[in-house]
């Protein structure tokens, strides 16, 4: 796979542009920066929670707690990684749709008056699946 590539675009002037494109970084010209652990995480999702949170800590002295692990290594899952197989899923899914307003809590409970308990971390994750 190339490493580089050109962005073409045109100025708002009306000219011809172009940018060299990164496709790789070296996770360590980020230490120390707020995005290191979100890097970490991107570079290793083969790892499990527990794991990274340990790597984290152990290696780079970076402290997060489990949660935020787990709530943010989701960013970085192939597309469709997950599949709903479960009619209840779809289900939810469908209601959480028809109600964007809501907020995580206020869907989490209106799933659960139509009999889908799902927990607000679940609603957060797949609210905007389709």
């Amino acid at each position: 796979m190339e490493t580089t590539d050109q962005f073409v675009f045109t100025t708002p002037r009306g000219k011809q542009d172009s940018r060299k494109i990164n496709y790789l970084i070296d996770v360590r010209d980020f230490i120390g920066t707020p995005g290191h652990a979100l890097l970490i995480l991107a570079a290793n999702r083969h790892l499990s929670v527990d794991v990274l949170n340990l790597y984290l800590w152990d290696e780079w002295e970076i402290e997060r707690s489990r949660a935020w692990v787990y709530r943010r290594r989701w960013l970085f899952e192939a597309p469709n990684a997950h599949v709903y197989p479960s009619p209840q899923d779809r289900r939810a899914i469908a209601i959480m749709k028809a109600y964007p307003t809501l907020s995580l809590g206020q869907l989490s409970r209106l799933l659960a008056k139509h009999g889908i308990r799902r927990s607000r971390e679940w609603v957060r994750r797949h609210r905007c699946d389709e």
